[in-house]
């Protein structure tokens, strides 16, 4: 059996909790035939278990951390230097001056209990008011709370779990002990169990009075009552024999905790990593066990109930919805007494069933945080995710595979898509406009893969690109001229760059009386204005038939009498359509495209034009680009996961050989700062828009003096 961490408190003092301590010690030691070490955290430092207990303290909490720090000795060294007693009780204090306990954090008593507990039974006698109260109970198998049977201590209990269940303890893990029953005046035992029933909590156990206990103080003597005819010592086996129902998972034993090393070999460091990675592992499975459990008693009971889960959209019914299914789940969890949690785990535990019953499971609380902006599934215990650029590893899991593709079909089954080994790939979106891409096996050989693409819940601005300096302001005036003159405008880039929000941005200045079509192949773009028509792609159904592809859409829309067509991105034979409609009257339309520079750009153009299967020759291409292409807005991520805006190129005509392009603006990057920030700036490359002088026949204006050369933009 795992060793056992017991709490002994209480509201007050003077409830017998250190007596309570020392007996319950003494009684496990004796059953179990194996040492129990008591923690006094008296912040006083008076040494009162001591003289309870018998027994001469070790050394103090706060020197064995500090000598674990220094790495002067392993904790499997503290076996030889605990004095244990006859009653098989060694007692260590927190410190040896009140002046030195401030120095425990609570971060440090967690960590010596999660590791001491490895080596010995832990009893600790808390005090209810402490600083380290929390994260004692948090960590502990069994609370014993101990009060008298009188107004004040009733009184003051209660209080004390008011405040424990405002803070969302739960007391599954806690026995009440009604301490030195039978005495003249004790409050009746029903009015004692009326004021604990407002929590649902009875008196686990009355503890008489025993006249032995303070005769053996008086005396100076050990207060451990021997006596097996004794009412109090039957009571103290008792509470031990309660105390194997209590489960905390604390994982694997000191000596067998891995890393190639012995126990005396291993540093503070290591063993600190081993028995985090193997409490992580086990807290992990025993976890999922949990969920797993409720999950399907969620769903009996959700059923039973006969609870819609189709909120239609509605935030109102959704918000209601969610509180039902949190009640259901809070009332499934109080049924199970064998399952003994801390606050934090509970208030988790609720969250993620939650989530797994009207949401994407794990992946919900990553879709709550706006920072978060690319989620990547590798593998059920690989979920990586994107902020501010920057990949990193995130704490979230699923179960096993089977568990990613619910969550897959949950995402695709609203939009009438399928993913199986017929179809093991599938492109989506979410509600809130997120992109969505999935791919199983065969295809995946290490499992389901899910990536999710983030959109910010309002569009960026041009001032919001300007502030995070993506873009100059006099970069975003011309472009604002450039959609006013309906110049045909490519944004190129790599993936990840931010070119649909930027295209986002640059429809922002189409003016409202124009009619816009969008095409795209998952709709994920956000126009503002409200003469908008969108038009999505369709994939093939299970028998290959219905397929509507962008290029279709494309010379659809053209039919629709378009002021402007926006294509959220061309990666195929629809960019050969693109050009045409550009080129026939549709200007001032706008599209990305995947590339590295405005050169790739046009090579990419070629590329795409030859896929739509029209044998044209290479010149009659790039004609077709140089005439329909005036602007290339080129975008990159910087090594600092900064998205910019790179470069500014006008397409000013054609040779045999090439396309001829002239840059205006371009980013110039200085140095890189100490945090690895990339430090620069945007400037003009000394180049006049050829079509600089019909601004004045449309009667716009632009400072000819933001395109001198240097000045920086």
């Amino acid at each position: 059996m795992a060793n056992k961490i017991v709490i002994m408190t209480g509201a007050r003092e003077g409830v017998g909790k250190t007596t309570l301590a020392a007996n319950f010690a003494a009684r496990y030691s004796h059953i179990h035939s194996q040492p129990v070490i008591l923690v006094d955290t008296d912040t006083l430092c008076r040494s009162d278990l001591s003289g309870v207990a018998g027994s001469h303290p070790g050394p103090t909490v706060l020197t064995i951390l500090e000598n674990i720090v220094n790495k002067r000795f392993s904790l499997s060294m503290l076996r030889g230097r605990i004095p244990i007693n006859r009653s098989g009780i060694g007692v260590i204090n927190l410190a040896e001056q009140t002046k030195d306990i401030e120095h425990i954090t609570s971060e440090q008593w967690g960590f010596f209990l999660q590791t001491f507990v490895q080596l010995y039974d832990i009893v600790v006698d808390l005090e209810a008011i402490h600083p380290l109260h929390t994260v004692s109970i948090d960590l502990a198998d069994m609370v014993c709370w101990s009060f008298l049977p009188n107004l004040i201590s009733v009184q003051s209990t209660v209080r004390h779990l008011e405040w424990l269940h405002n803070e969302k303890f739960g007391f599954d893990k806690f026995v009440f002990i009604a301490n030195q029953t039978g005495l003249p005046g004790c409050m009746p035992q029903d009015a004692v169990e009326q004021a604990l029933d407002r929590f649902e909590e009875t008196v686990d156990m009355q503890l008489p009075y025993e006249s032995e206990i303070p005769r053996l103080l008086n005396q100076g003597k050990p207060a451990i009552v021997e006596q097996s005819r004794s009412f109090y010592f039957q009571k103290m086996s008792s509470l031990v024999d309660q105390l194997p129902r209590f489960k905390r998972n604390v994982g694997v034993s000191f000596l067998s905790m891995g890393h190639g090393a012995s126990a005396g070999q291993v540093d503070a460091a290591s063993f600190q990593n081993a028995v985090a990675d193997t409490l992580m592992d086990e807290k992990r499975k025993r976890w999922n066990q949990i969920k797993q459990r409720i999950h399907r008693e969620l769903v009996e009971e959700l059923n039973i109930r006969r609870i819609d889960l189709d909120t239609q959209g509605d935030p109102a019914k959704e918000r209601q919805l969610r509180t039902n299914v949190e009640s259901t789940v809070n009332a499934l969890i109080s049924k199970m007494r064998d399952l003994v949690q801390t606050r934090d785990e509970r208030e988790q535990l609720v969250k993620e069933l939650v989530d797994e019953a009207l949401g994407l499971g794990p992946l919900e609380e990553l879709l709550r945080d706006p920072a978060v902006t690319e989620i990547m599934v590798n593998k059920s215990d690989q979920v990586f995710i994107e902020r501010k650029g920057k990949i990193s590893l995130s704490d979230k899991h699923f179960v096993d595979n089977n568990h990613i593709i619910q969550v897959i079909r949950r995402i695709i089954s609203p939009l009438g898509r399928r993913i199986d080994e017929s179809v093991p790939l599938v492109d989506a979106r979410l509600k809130d406009g997120s992109r969505v891409n999935a791919i199983i096996p065969p295809l995946a050989v290490q499992g389901p893969t899910l990536t999710i693409r983030r959109f910010p819940e309002k569009a960026y601005t041009a001032q919001d690109l300007i502030s995070m300096h993506s873009i100059s302001t006099e970069m975003i005036e011309f472009l604002k001229t450039c959609v006013a003159l309906k110049k045909n405008i490519v944004i190129s880039g790599g993936t990840g760059t931010g070119k649909t929000t930027v295209l986002n941005m640059l429809s922002g200045f189409i003016p409202e009386d124009e009619r816009i079509i969008t095409v795209e192949d998952t709709a994920e773009l956000r126009l503002q204005q409200e003469h908008v028509v969108r038009l999505e792609a369709r994939p093939s159904n299970v028998e290959g038939h219905g397929q509507i592809t962008i290029r279709d859409l494309v010379r659809n829309c053209l039919r629709m009498r378009p002021d402007r067509i926006v294509v959220g991105e061309c990666r195929g034979g629809e960019a050969l359509d693109m050009l045409q409609a550009m080129n026939t009257g549709h200007d001032g339309s706008l599209t990305t495209i995947h590339a590295n520079s405005p050169r790739d750009a046009f090579t990419r153009l070629e590329t795409m034009c030859l896929m739509a299967g029209m044998d044209l020759p290479v010149w009659a291409l790039r004609e077709q680009i140089r005439s329909a292409i005036h602007i290339v807005l080129q975008l990159s991520r910087l090594q600092d996961g900064s998205r910019r805006v790179t470069c500014i190129t006008e397409v000013t005509g054609r040779n045999e050989e090439t396309i001829l392009t002239q840059d205006l603006f371009q980013f110039v990057q200085q140095s890189v700062d100490e945090q690895g920030h990339v430090i620069g700036h945007h400037e003009a490359c000394g180049h006049v828009p050829t079509f600089f002088q019909d601004l004045k026949s449309r009667g716009l204006s632009l400072d000819v003096n933001v395109f001198h050369k240097g000045k920086a933009a």
